[in-house]
């Protein structure tokens, strides 16, 4: 029989002050418990999911994955002091840990990601209900609205959690993973709000929402911007990766959920969450609207039509794409009483996006961007964005990582060899595979019309074919560095070396101008 532990509210101290020590019988409201055995008084220090940071009157949450959930790591988690651990192992294959003989509370589960969500949340007192949380899913997009985002709303203190970092109250932290774990999540929530910090903008993959990591919080805003193949080698199939992103609209409390319905997905998500929703598009009568396009090679225009007014939009953003980022931005904005005429100040003054269609400068006449894409649909976005304003010849240099999604790279190879005028096909992240290989699974999407050294070329090493390319534009062509963008780092089989398109692209335009 299930079981789930009635709500409790928390005094104004305890509220405040997450150093306390807590009850167990206050962390597990609202969990539903289908076994318990040992007592519920126990005082709980911190909560953790690594066994091996377990300490004296910790809370251990055993997380399924490659091994067995409990056994070794719910051992040592006690042998190091864990007072109570929650997992989804039946307690009685559990007898070898001698519970009856310990003071040990053990609870059983259906599902242990969602119990982390749950006792995280409760132990950091609910952050996501006392600051204003946006979260941001989609293929395409995420980062980049997320940075818009964030410069609609910095003047009244921000923090953002996603693929390039996370910041907040001039801290910078690395992301390991686009959106952390519940606990690390709920943590930082809680130290924003600790800071006075009233908004967040949260970048929500579709690991994280497969995964739990966001289970039942509340979102002021909830942004889809569109769906394309991405991440099968984990969903299995389009089918999950979808349900996959519907589940920040389905398991949490959104308050507003914004929809791109140019897109098949977003039309389908808002026919199913219409209350309360608001859409964005080009092609169709959206709530906001993008009309009178106009694309150059120093950003876009456009007449922006909203439930608030009208205004025309200078951005320079560059590309297509960006309009509909800059459209998903927009609204998630102003449904926070973000004005129109600040919309208007601010996207005009926009930075650009840290390897998202960035700009390598330089004097040579031939352009340079580096840009994320890595999928076939955000590839032909790129590309379409980049021959815009391309006057010669349009470049791109690309690959495939490893150890991930193989459906995808002969769909990439065909979007580029169809689009560019020139390819260079390389290495991305090849991990533990073959580089050799994953080109091999690129090349079945060439083309029977395109030639090897006319149209194409294969170099293995990620660095000469940046510099192959760059030393092969002429005046007025334009160089298409895709698939890593920000990142500093290559990851060769079990090893991660420095690597940064952006400082290989200058040194190889350093290298061609002698």
């Amino acid at each position: 029989m299930q079981t789930t532990i009635s709500t409790k509210s928390y005094p104004e101290s305890d509220y405040l002050n997450v150093t306390d020590n807590t009850k167990l019988s206050h962390l597990i409201s609202g969990l539903p418990v289908t076994n318990i055995l040992g007592t519920m008084n126990q005082t709980i220090r911190e909560i953790v999911y690594d066994s091996r940071k377990a300490g004296t009157d910790s809370l251990f949450v055993a997380i399924p994955g490659g091994n067995l959930d409990g056994g070794t790591f719910i051992k040592d988690a006690v042998a190091q002091g864990a007072s109570v651990f929650i997992t989804q192992t039946p307690l009685d294959s559990l007898n070898e840990l001698g519970l009856g003989s310990r003071d040990v509370t053990a609870l059983h589960v259906e599902d242990s990601r969602k119990a982390l969500s749950i006792v995280s949340a409760n132990f950091y007192h609910s952050p996501s209900e006392r600051l204003a949380l946006t979260g941001i899913t989609g293929t395409n997009g995420k980062t980049t609205t997320s940075y818009i985002l964030e410069a609609l709303f910095r003047a009244e203190g921000i923090g953002v959690i996603g693929t390039i970092d996370y910041h907040y109250d001039g801290k910078n932290f690395p992301a390991p993973v686009t959106t952390p774990e519940s606990l690390d999540l709920n943590r930082m929530l809680n130290e924003m709000t600790e800071e006075k910090i009233e908004k967040c903008i949260l970048e929500v993959s579709s690991h994280a929402l497969h995964q739990s990591r966001v289970h039942d919080m509340r979102f002021k805003a909830g942004i889809f911007t569109n769906l394309s193949r991405d991440h099968l080698d984990f969903h299995g199939d389009m089918e999950h990766y979808k349900n996959a992103k519907k589940k920040l609209f389905l398991e949490n409390r959104v308050q507003h959920r914004i929809f791109n319905i140019d897109d098949t997905v977003g039309q389908k998500f808002f026919e199913e969450f219409k209350a309360g929703s608001f859409t964005t598009g080009i092609d169709s009568n959206a709530d906001f609207k993008a009309e009178d396009i106009v694309l150059t090679k120093s950003g876009c225009q456009f007449t922006l039509k909203t439930p608030f007014g009208t205004k025309e939009i200078f951005s320079n953003l560059l590309g297509q794409h960006n309009v509909y980022n800059l459209l998903s931005a927009v609204a998630g904005a102003m449904v926070q009483d973000i004005s129109l005429g600040r919309v208007q100040e601010v996207l005009r003054q926009i930075q650009p996006i840290p390897g998202r269609f960035e700009r390598i400068e330089n004097s040579q006449g031939i352009s340079v961007l580096v840009d994320y894409a890595h999928t076939d649909d955000a590839l032909s976005n790129a590309i379409s964005a980049a021959k815009a304003f391309t006057e010669g010849k349009l470049i791109v240099v690309f690959g495939c990582g490893g150890d991930r999604d193989k459906g995808k790279r002969k769909a990439m190879g065909k979007a580029v060899l169809n689009e560019a005028d020139y390819s260079v096909i390389t290495s991305d992240n090849p991990r533990s595979e073959d580089p050799e290989q994953i080109i091999e699974d690129i090349l079945q999407g060439v083309p029977s019309s395109a030639r090897e050294g006319d149209d194409y070329t294969a170099i293995i090493n990620r660095e000469e074919a940046i510099e192959h390319a760059i030393r092969l534009a002429g005046k007025n062509d334009l160089v298409l560095i895709a698939g890593k963008g920000h990142e500093d780092y290559q990851i060769l089989g079990t090893q991660t070396i420095h690597f940064d398109d952006r400082e290989v692209a200058r040194s190889a335009l350093r290298k061609r101008n002698n």
